[in-house]
């Protein structure tokens, strides 16, 4: 329930109401404001298609299919008011069945379901250039000669049910499937409210809680390192490695405002002892605050960082740059670049 207070102090109460309650429908109202503003489910997703129909020998239609900032699939599964007994059986089906969609094929159903959005025709370049700046990783997205980004896709997209309510014929499953198999699914509570003739619509993660989610990602980090640190993240690895710890500050690679393709005066403004140039590690190893930029005090991944440096450098919305760790260096390890120091096997003892 939400409490309104006016300008006197007095509290009235706006009760929650059930979207069909309110005369509100599911595929032309909810569905809708969820492509609109992703956000209403709790999270920044991008939008790739609704209503997809692309599988064969059945006349099924998945409600939204979208991608996270990871660069995982997202099944959506949509109720407008309480979920039903098969909504999660209904979604894992959909799951299975995207399951062997690749990055090509997402970022095609992508051009296709935007194409008449009022941007007009997205080119192949245009979409590849929104989705490297979407996806928000370790490894930066690089751009393939077809014009579309280059990024793995697993074989186990996440799956999100969101709805006015949840019974236990639907949490029990959902935790047993999570905590018994590692299966990525979730339960989002749509709450709605009318007031004045406006409707304010509320998206909250209820499965997992942050606790819960918490144990789950440290669970996952225990997995991640018993494999070949050939598929863990140059991240991951140096922290591994003892190369870097929480407190370690980073500095931004000199030899890249020499090139040809960054702005005359970007080498005129260098100062290794501006802000602007620092960063220090966080010791937090989440999708987005692994390391503080001095010059805002805000925290980011290794590549939101680098896309930020470079968005104030060149003045563009969405500069293109691959391979994040390449530019920063560490001082205490001869200001080798941190990508250097992943190849060469450096550990914490060789600095």
């Amino acid at each position: 329930m939400l409490f309104n207070i006016d300008g006197e102090g007095a509290v009235d109460s706006i009760p929650t109401q059930q979207l069909s309650e309110l005369g509100l429908r599911e595929r032309d109202d909810l569905q809708e404001w969820v492509i609109d503003e992703p956000r209403i489910l709790d999270e920044e997703l991008l939008i790739i298609t609704s209503e997809y129909a692309g599988f064969e020998e059945t006349l099924d239609r998945l409600d939204v299919l979208a991608l996270d900032r990871s660069g995982k699939l997202v099944v959506v599964e949509l109720k407008r008011d309480r979920a039903d007994q098969t909504t999660d059986l209904q979604a894992l089906k959909y799951a299975s069945f995207c399951s062997t969609l690749t990055a090509e094929d997402i970022q095609q159903l992508y051009r296709e379901f935007h194409k008449d959005s009022t941007e007009g025709d997205l080119t192949r370049e245009d979409v590849g250039k929104r989705f490297t700046n979407f996806i928000d990783t370790d490894e930066a997205v690089t751009i393939a000669d077809s014009g579309l980004a280059e990024f793995d896709l697993d074989d186990r997209p996440r799956v999100m049910l969101a709805a006015g309510d949840f019974g236990t014929e639907i949490t029990s499953p959902v935790m047993w499937l999570r905590q018994e198999y590692g299966l990525d699914i979730s339960c989002v509570r749509i709450s709605a409210y009318e007031r004045d003739g406006e409707y304010l619509v509320q998206g909250q993660q209820i499965i997992p809680v942050p606790e819960a989610e918490e144990y789950m990602t440290k669970r996952r980090e225990k997995e991640e390192k018993q494999q070949s640190t050939r598929r863990q993240s140059t991240l991951t690895v140096l922290r591994d490695r003892g190369v870097l710890q929480e407190g370690d500050e980073v500095l931004f690679n000199e030899e890249y405002l020499s090139e040809d393709w960054m702005p005359d005066e970007a080498e005129e403004r260098w100062n290794p002892d501006d802000d602007f140039w620092r960063a220090t590690v966080t010791g937090k190893w989440g999708r987005s605050n692994n390391v503080r930029w001095h010059y805002d005090d805000q925290t980011y991944s290794f590549t939101g960082l680098t896309r930020e440096v470079l968005r104030d450098l060149y003045d563009e919305e969405d500069p293109y740059f691959s391979k994040p760790f390449s530019y920063w260096v560490h001082p205490d390890f001869d200001t080798t670049q941190l990508s250097q120091l992943r190849e060469d096997q450096v550990t914490g003892g060789d600095s």
